[in-house]
């Protein structure tokens, strides 16, 4: 789970770094003392780059010391982070004492060498980019092992001593993760491995796949005249993946038709839908799974059609957040302003001057005043907690279900050199009331949580005019996040409980979403509406 700003791309930063380390030590301050207990041998593949591993550790350790979110020691950081290469081979180890950094492998000394000064994010990076070069010199298993394989070693027991949501992807891991927030380029198909065999889950819309002709259960047989037969999934779609405009051939089976068809389609600029619409009577069900690079501009899309009779009459609006797991900073604060006229949206604090920033609605409110219900449970997280803290601080929605999950850090993503990706926290982020939603999350002023007696038989209570369950948020926004006195009180308000919201299907008839019914009978009992949204605003919660 993730509220990530746009990519910060730090190579600028870290080729200046390098310039002006490579000057301080160049009558060389860190010395490799390579010791003939160990015998060394020819490095198996010759891969491993010592340059490309310096400017890969100088990116990391100099935004770490710039923008994480509180100071680092980097001399222990590093430190840390080369004990990772013992989870390759179990015999290394490394230890810094009296100003030294020693390696051994299998018990015998390989190198020594002299520890920079703890802030010196050059002088460690150059140590750090020797000491693995050394180390596979010296060890079998490390040599075998490819350098990414190696990084993600490194940077993963040095994250370690950082926070749960700092983390480290290498170039494959970290395509990946662009593409969920920015695009590829594809044709616009879900995949699905039935028993060795390709299938088209499904078919997005308004892609180039919908527009050739794909459908639903066509079975896959070739991808670029390469068949799939016993192809791994994540490889079929590898093949599927290209530059944007490029040509896809594609080979298909399709139930009913004697002859395989073929297919000739150029790839497009796919973003992976987020925000679905569902009309239920006149009241629009919208469901936002996530956040990424074209959330906004869909459930934009979508309040226009609302507005525009599109759909027919709408009357209200759900807001789904529920198991939402963040996303874009950027993309929650858009979201939140579709809905808002005036006022704060979230602000954000951190040690990087950058880092502290404000928020504020531009007085869009695409829905022109609609009501809103927001839902939220325990896996409503980052963005989504952006996104239902100001809806909830500025009067704009009701927020129905549990407690959320609490993560209220920002992180900034720094493009590597070597492709991959360091994800560094750099922000904790406050809800137009001021309260942090660090480790508490965002509280519901209509808790439909099972633990709460008064939950039970809500949404028909809802229906005869009796509103129960409600929230005093006084407490939770008065709350310290970062303490611990009386955090698990809190949590005992309106705990989110697994599996709480759908239960398992009986004999075969899904089950009944409570907190949806409990929506829905809300939006159609104004008073009662009405009431819940004068509790959800502090200023006037007070007066009541």
């Amino acid at each position: 789970m993730g509220t990530e700003r746009q990519e910060l791309t730090a190579g600028h930063r870290a080729s200046g770094l390098l310039a002006r380390a490579g000057r301080a030590l160049s009558p060389l301050a860190v010395s490799a003392l390579l010791l003939a207990a160990v015998p060394a041998f020819a490095q198996s593949d010759g891969s491993y780059s010592q340059e490309t591993a310096r400017k890969v550790f100088a990116t990391g350790l100099d935004n770490l010391s710039s923008v994480y979110i509180r100071k680092v020691n980097l001399g222990t950081f590093a430190t840390e982070a080369l004990k990772g290469l013992a989870t390759v081979d179990p015999s290394f180890s490394v230890e810094q004492r009296n100003g030294r950094v020693h390696l051994t492998v299998a018990s015998a000394g390989v190198a020594d060498f002299t520890a920079p000064g703890d802030d010196n994010a050059g002088g460690w990076a150059d140590l750090m980019a020797r000491a693995v070069g050394a180390a596979r010199t010296h060890s079998y298993p490390l040599n075998a092992e490819a350098p990414e394989k190696l990084y993600q070693a490194v940077f993963d027991a040095g994250m370690t001593s950082l926070d749960k949501y700092s983390r480290y992807a290498g170039a494959d891991t970290a395509r990946e993760n662009r593409a969920s927030r920015e695009g590829f380029g594809g044709i616009g198909i879900r995949l699905d491995n039935d028993n060795g065999t390709v299938i088209v889950q499904s078919v997005l819309p308004n892609t180039p796949a919908e527009k050739a002709g794909l459908k639903a259960n066509d079975k896959i047989l070739r991808v670029a005249s390469r068949p799939t037969n016993g192809m791994e999934l994540k490889d079929v779609v590898s093949l599927m993946r290209g530059k944007v405009g490029s040509p896809l051939a594609l080979e298909v089976e399709r139930e009913g038709n004697g002859q395989p068809l073929r297919f000739d389609i150029k790839r497009a600029l796919i973003v992976p839908p987020t925000v679905t619409l569902t009309k239920a009577d006149d009241i629009a069900e919208i469901k936002i799974t996530s956040f990424n690079h074209d959330t906004g501009i869909s459930l934009s899309n979508i309040l226009d059609g609302l507005r525009n009779g599109k759909n027919g009459k709408t009357s209200g609006i759900v807001l789904d957040l529920r198991n939402n797991p963040g996303g874009l900073l950027d993309q929650a604060v858009v979201v939140s302003d579709l809905f808002l006229t005036s006022g704060q949206i979230v602000s954000t604090r951190g040690r990087h001057p950058d880092s502290t920033q404000l928020f504020n609605a531009t007085g869009r409110d695409a829905a022109k005043g609609l009501p809103v219900v927001a839902l939220i449970n325990g896996s409503s997280a980052s963005a989504a907690e952006i996104v239902a803290g100001a809806l909830q601080d500025r009067g704009r929605a009701v927020l129905v279900g549990t407690g959320s999950f609490g993560k209220g850090s920002v992180q900034t993503v720094i493009r590597m050199p070597n492709d991959g990706e360091l994800t560094l926290t750099w922000a904790h982020f406050h809800a137009p009331s001021g309260y942090s939603i660090n480790r508490l999350g965002v509280f519901p002023v209509i808790c439909t949580s099972p633990a709460v007696p008064a939950s039970q038989g809500l949404a028909e209570a809802i229906s005869q005019g009796n509103l129960r369950s409600m929230v005093d948020l006084t407490q939770r926004r008065a709350a310290d996040a970062f303490a611990e006195t009386g955090k698990d009180e809190l949590h005992k308000v309106c705990p989110y409980q697994s599996g709480s919201t759908s239960s398992a299907s009986v004999n075969g008839v899904p089950p009944a979403d409570s907190e949806m019914q409990v929506a829905k009978a809300l939006l159609r009992q104004p008073e009662l509406y009405q009431r819940a949204l004068k509790q959800s605003v502090p200023s006037l919660a007070a007066r009541q």
